[in-house]
């Protein structure tokens, strides 16, 4: 009986230590399960004495490009290094850069629309009859797109040469252009939405309730999202047909797509910006000291500006969804590559050795240059161990473009934490310490 008495205290000391290594192991899966849930990670923030009233991430996500309540034009890296600002004499209300930043327009209280290249300097200028309220500018920047206070929407070259004007009835606040500048889509003082074609006519349009604040077509065109005062948010799919309609808990003063509409960001007059995905389901959210004015999400959603009258333009890091990708079948294509093409398409991709699909067509391997017609190609980029990079580029006659994929490394989807499981946890714990104080006495 004396060894089995003195043998006893060790079986239960080690059943104890069991169950606390049994406890400390599942703490550290729940950690790891609450670490894999989407959080938004601040990267920097640029101040400016004044409200921050627009911003916008260039479509190869190099530049983000903002606007002030004090006249001031700016354009920084995406590291958040300061390039160049410029005055413009008016308060600026809407910004957008272009693809390198080769070009960055600006549009103003006064009326003027101003257009700057990548170090600053005044290309040209054109003024309008009324507030020019909201610009946007194609990924090759040869679309522009102008929201006035004249209750036109207008369409400019590059060059400064008007393609058309389209009457809404009523001042325009918002605009948004398609990456390859196929389609314009403009929001309204009367709650009026509308996208127009290439050639300023109407494809569809649809009257909401509310003042049209924030309208952004995904950079594909395969959604729009508008936002305004009556504190909702409208989700349309390409045919004009709502998809998923959001109530946040406030305005909503501006919005944002990414492709494909795998993010969509709303910046709201509560100091509240909030991150939803396709199925409306809020993925994150984060907040300023003041409203949120403008918001940007990069084109494939995983960077996030947001202007704020806080005086500060914050950039996060998003976690990187899915995008959804056609599955590729085996081609047995006709060649696209033309010798007496009209333009170049130029692929590289970080890392290299990625597979290029054009037009559901294996093309090559990063790095790969091609000399194509002028035309609209689907692009896919798929390398082992990274999600699928995708985007749609519009090849003009005599352009070059240059696609960099920036790879993301496939992440396993970590198991959530079955209901009920913390409360199995806790009373792990506490059997063990009830344990190891019976047995001390």
């Amino acid at each position: 009986m004396k060894r089995f008495d003195v043998w006893m205290p060790s079986v239960r000391h080690a059943l104890v230590y069991t169950m606390l290594l049994i406890a400390i192991g599942c703490v550290a899966m729940t950690g790891s399960a609450a670490a894999a849930s989407p959080t938004a990670t601040e990267m920097w923030t640029y101040s400016q004495p004044t409200n921050m009233y627009d911003c916008d991430i260039s479509p190869d996500v190099g530049y983000v490009a903002g606007g002030t309540y004090n006249r001031k034009v700016f354009l920084l890296t995406i590291e958040g290094e300061h390039l160049w600002t410029v005055d413009t004499g008016s308060p600026v209300w809407g910004v957008a850069v272009s693809r390198g930043a080769e070009y960055v327009v600006a549009g103003t209280d006064i009326g003027d629309l101003l257009v700057y290249n990548n170090e600053g300097t005044l290309l040209w200028s054109k003024r309008f009859r009324g507030k020019v309220n909201d610009v946007d500018i194609s990924a090759d920047g040869s679309v522009i797109a102008v929201a006035c206070g004249d209750a036109k929407v207008y369409r400019y070259t590059n060059l400064g040469s008007e393609v058309w004007a389209h009457n809404m009835n009523s001042a325009v606040l918002s605009v948004s252009v398609t990456e390859d500048g196929r389609l314009i889509g403009a929001g309204t003082k009367e709650f009026l939405i509308t996208v127009l074609d290439p050639e300023g006519q109407k494809v569809w349009s649809y009257k909401i309730n509310g003042q049209v604040f924030g309208l952004d077509l995904s950079p594909d065109g395969t959604y729009l999202i508008a936002g305004g005062n009556d504190a909702y948010t409208y989700v349309f799919d390409d045919e004009g047909k709502i998809v998923a309609q959001l109530q946040p808990a406030s305005r909503v003063n501006d919005v944002s797509a990414a492709l494909q509409g795998v993010y969509f960001a709303l910046g709201r007059g509560d100091g509240i910006t909030t991150i939803y995905g396709t199925d409306g389901i809020m993925v994150t959210e984060v907040s300023a000291s003041a409203s949120i004015n403008s918001v940007s999400l990069s084109p494939l959603g995983g960077a996030l500006a947001v202007a704020s009258s806080d005086g500060k333009l914050y950039l996060y890091s998003l976690p990187t969804p899915a995008v959804p990708v056609t599955p590729v079948k085996t081609p047995a294509p006709t060649p696209i590559v033309d010798p007496g093409a009209d333009g170049i398409l130029s692929f590289s991709s970080a890392p290299s050795g990625a597979t290029v699909y054009v037009n559901n067509a294996v093309v090559g391997i990063t790095p790969v240059t091609l000399p194509l017609k002028a035309g609209q190609y689907p692009v896919l980029i798929r390398l082992d161990g990274y999600n699928d990079w995708t985007t749609t580029i519009n090849l003009l006659p005599g352009d070059t473009v240059n696609v960099v994929a920036q790879m993301t490394a496939a992440t396993p989807v970590s198991t959530p934490v079955p209901a009920g499981f913390l409360p199995v946890l806790a009373g792990l714990i506490l059997g063990a310490v009830l344990v190891l104080r019976r047995s001390d006495d």
